[in-house]
């Protein structure tokens, strides 16, 4: 029974293994800098410390443990009346309407909309392929709903493509605003660990997100970065500052872990009800 206890904890153990690797090369390799409050004691950073590794880790298990279900089809959507406007999330790398769960129960219930989670197009292709899959069901969002526009909050990946709907593929007259989460707007360093196309495209440096951040700032529609000090998987974690709009930057907060934060869906709320 050995091995079975193994095959059930391998998510535990494997994010264990990534957290760790990754917070390694975030402080030692990679350092960005702005980590540090002005407020912060040696206590207060050790407790930090401590908490983003252990949220980090339990938020990586639940990825890795959700993996399995991304075939799992979104849910469908209410009618909406008045200006009010669906709200629509789009994973990151590995995740899954499963994954970002937590997250649509959370934002739903703070702004009163419906929200949905897509289901992620295949994790491989390069971004514009996965764009144009994406577009296709923000369209069916609107019939379904009959909204004039959606919001989008992307997570990591999901806010490239967010940005590539608006910025290459001209979706502003569908997209009210744009919330990036974890995004790396400059790319990763660890991406290039990784033999996908996508990957390849979220290079430091890639030829894609020259084009992408090169472009004139779409008028039409508002955008808002979120990101954290401690991210650890977009290395450094300045490359997550987005080039539009506001940003706002959190602490002591994973890659993952702002997932299941409720200072991210507190900013969220805030930006999306005003």
């Amino acid at each position: 029974m050995n091995w079975l206890w193994l095959v059930i904890l391998s998510p535990l153990w494997g994010a264990g293994l990534v957290v760790g690797t990754s917070f390694l090369l975030a402080w030692l390799v990679f350092p960005a800098g702005g980590s540090r409050g002005p407020h912060d004691t040696p206590t207060s950073r050790l407790v930090g410390t401590v908490l983003v590794l252990l949220g980090e880790w339990l938020a990586a298990t639940w990825v890795a443990a959700t993996m399995v279900f991304r075939w799992v089809g979104r849910r469908r959507l209410e009618r909406v009346t008045g200006k009010r406007r669906p709200l629509v999330l789009l994973p990151g790398f590995l995740e899954n309407p499963i994954t970002l769960w937590p997250l649509r129960v959370r934002l739903a219930r703070a702004l009163g909309v419906p929200v949905v989670v897509l289901r992620p197009p295949r994790y491989g292709l390069e971004l514009s392929r996965q764009a144009r899959q994406v577009a296709g069901e923000i369209a069916a969002v609107l019939e379904e709903t009959g909204a004039a526009k959606v919001d989008i909050v992307g997570h990591s990946l999901g806010g490239l493509l967010a940005r590539h709907l608006v910025e290459i593929d001209g979706l502003g007259d569908r997209i009210d605003t744009v919330v990036t989460l974890a995004t790396p707007h400059l790319g990763s360093a660890l991406a290039a660990l990784v033999p996908l196309r996508a990957m390849h495209q979220m290079r430091r440096g890639s030829a894609y997100l020259e084009t992408l951040n090169n472009r004139p700032l779409p008028g039409e529609v508002r955008f808002i970065g979120i990101c954290s000090t401690h991210d650890n998987l977009v290395l450094p974690w300045n490359c997550s500052l987005s080039p539009r709009g506001d940003n706002f930057i959190l602490r002591y907060q994973g890659h993952t872990t702002l997932l299941f934060s409720r200072q991210v869906v507190a900013i969220i709320a805030r930006e999306l009800g005003s």
